[in-house]
């Protein structure tokens, strides 16, 4: 490729008011969100940026509706900037287009700067059609007519057959009738080479018996004179009939189209962009990740661009050119209208880490257990679910990226759970990150040292030991002493005042540290100084887990609805030690 779209915004173009789009290294650009949130938009405002012309801008359609319903003021009007970098030397054209409609007359202004340089309108529009050719394929409308026609432009009309071309003159049938004998016999090459590509991406496919099937070329008798090479031919699929594409399942319709991307990239001088909305339409399971993994070869020739509502086009190991759009609703008044109100419509980039990105794409999938997806490429393993709870509510609080959250149920099954995700990650492509935390009591120090050193073929583990609030490192510390002894106690006598019982003290906090108890694990601690000021009631264990779970319910509702920056003041190092077990998770 000598040619490569780096950066493209958009304004006020249809559902989008406002949106930048940078493309990091790699020439697969997924995008995902839920339904009409502006993704085909995108795509659509691409196809109109490589091919700026008056009959492809519908300022009806195109321009937000309430901008022509409203305003209609300077901003009537669609603006799309696109950076574009040449390969080989990395000079930027940078290139502005706008789309407007006065009187019922369409207008379009293109600039361009190469460099420093400034470009003529010409010069820009020049340096788009001599450079580049954008397909861009509808989800619900493959389009192989189109595609073909493409081919057929680039493959057929150079035989030189019709000398001269373009200047209205008819021919006679019998001159037709050789031109397409000559040009069945060109095709034939073409058909042979896209029937090898088409039955490859079908081999592995179990349930589609497709050798006798070959793509062909179709040339129907021709009673009219000549207007347009590629109106007289049809292609099709032969599987046993010769019925048109169009007749043809959808899935082998989009096999189709895979067979043409890999054809033309392979055949075609200029650089080639692909824009294909939801590719995964109407394919199995195993056509989608095959077509992905198609996909992903390609672009090693080809910038390719796709929306997908499936999981199997994502690379969650690999999210730099994955964007997540969501949309936005803002209550306005038409400023022509007094009174009239009006929601406006607004596409944006979800921002966050790659843990957030990746949960929030998990979540707006609603995906649960498949594939993948149970194991993130960041993972951090925790005993229970109110393990899981509380580094939650404190990551969030301190907005730290949170990591996808693991529970093994209890550390003894920590040995047979990683086992289970080393079973489960196999066919992966990458290897999960698992950081295992373990209390410091007697049976977390046991599995710690089993597991410390295991390597696991699909898994990189990392084992971490749960620090007190404080940092200190004592044995027997367990999750109840990393958490700010003030909110632990506090939830605590909560507890206490319900059941009627003397309270944790002033004074009984400050024995916390005294050298008598300051390595003994917060929850003994708890227990003893409730049965020291409770003498005449029955003792209460706080190691149960019924009183563990209570605990924690209470400290994570609390945390999400205080301020804790006192709290963080005084003790910073939990703050501290997230970020650490975050930057272990990568």
């Amino acid at each position: 490729m000598k040619f490569k779209l780096s950066e493209f915004t958009i304004k006020n173009f249809r559902s989008i008011s406002n949106i930048k789009l940078t493309i990091n290294d790699g020439n697969l650009i997924t995008i995902c969100g839920s339904n009409n949130v502006g993704k085909t938009n995108f795509l659509r405002a691409l196809n109109l940026f490589f091919n700026p012309n008056i009959e492809n801008f519908n300022a009806e359609d195109d321009i937000p509706y309430h901008i022509v319903e409203g305003s209609r003021g300077q901003g009537y009007a669609i603006s799309l900037k696109a950076k574009i970098i040449e390969t080989g030397s990395n000079i930027i054209y940078s290139i502005t287009q706008s789309f407007t409609e006065k009187q019922g007359i369409k207008e379009i202004i293109i600039k361009g700067k190469k460099g420093d340089i400034e470009l003529t309108e010409k010069e820009t529009r020049d340096f788009l059609s001599k450079n580049f050719k954008f397909f861009f394929v509808e989800a619900s409308n493959v389009n192989i007519p189109k595609l073909v026609s493409e081919i057929v432009n680039d493959e057929i009309l150079p035989l030189g057959l019709d000398k001269r071309r373009g200047k209205n003159q008819k021919e006679s049938l019998a001159k037709l009738d050789e031109f397409i004998e000559l040009s069945k016999q060109s095709v034939g090459k073409i058909e042979n080479e896209l029937t090898k590509i088409f039955q490859s991406l079908l081999k592995e496919v179990d349930s589609i018996d497709s050798n006798d099937w070959k793509l062909q070329i179709r040339f129907p008798e021709y009673l009219f004179l000549r207007d347009a090479i590629s109106k007289i031919i049809e292609f099709t699929l032969f599987d046993t009939n010769e019925r048109k594409l169009e007749t043809k399942g959808s899935g082998i319709q989009r096999t189709i189209l895979l067979s043409l991307i890999q054809y033309v990239n392979s055949r075609t001088k200029r650089d080639i962009i692909w824009a294909i909305d939801e590719p995964e339409a109407f394919l199995q399971a195993g056509l989608q990740k095959s077509l992905y993994s198609k996909l992903i070869s390609e672009s090693n020739s080809s910038q390719i661009i796709i929306t997908t509502h499936s999981h199997f086009f994502i690379d969650v190991n690999e999210l730099n050119n994955t964007f997540l759009f969501e949309g936005t609703k803002e209550l306005k008044e038409y400023s022509r209208k007094k009174g009239l109100l009006f929601y406006k419509l607004n596409t944006v980039i979800f921002k966050g880490s790659n843990f957030e990105q990746a949960q929030k794409i998990k979540e707006n999938f609603g995906i649960g257990r498949n594939d993948s997806w149970e194991v993130m490429p960041f993972n951090l393993l925790v005993e229970g679910q109110e393990d899981k709870d509380l580094f939650i509510v404190l990551m969030k609080k301190f907005n730290l990226p949170i990591p996808n959250i693991l529970v093994g149920g209890g550390v003894d099954k920590y040995p047979g759970f990683l086992q289970f995700l080393n079973d489960f990650c196999s066919e992966l492509e990458y290897k999960p990150k698992i950081v295992a935390i373990f209390d410091r009591d007697p049976a977390g120090r046991s599995k710690f040292n089993s597991l410390n050193n295991k390597t696991y073929a699909s898994l990189e583990l990392n084992c971490s030991y749960i620090n007190r609030f404080d940092d200190e490192k004592f044995n027997d510390l367990e999750l109840e002493d990393f958490i700010y002894p003030d909110l632990f106690f506090d939830s605590v006598n909560k507890f206490l005042r319900k059941k009627k019982y003397s309270q944790i003290k002033k004074a009984d906090r400050k024995k916390r540290t005294l050298p008598a108890y300051n390595r003994k694990a917060i929850l003994d601690f708890t227990t003893e100084m409730c049965r020291q000021n409770n003498e005449d009631k029955h003792e209460i264990d706080f190691n149960t887990l019924g009183m563990k779970l209570f605990l924690s319910k209470t400290i994570c509702d609390t945390i999400s609805k205080k301020d804790i920056s006192t709290y963080d003041k005084e003790h910073p190092k939990v703050k501290q030690y997230l970020k650490e077990i975050i930057n272990t998770c990568g």
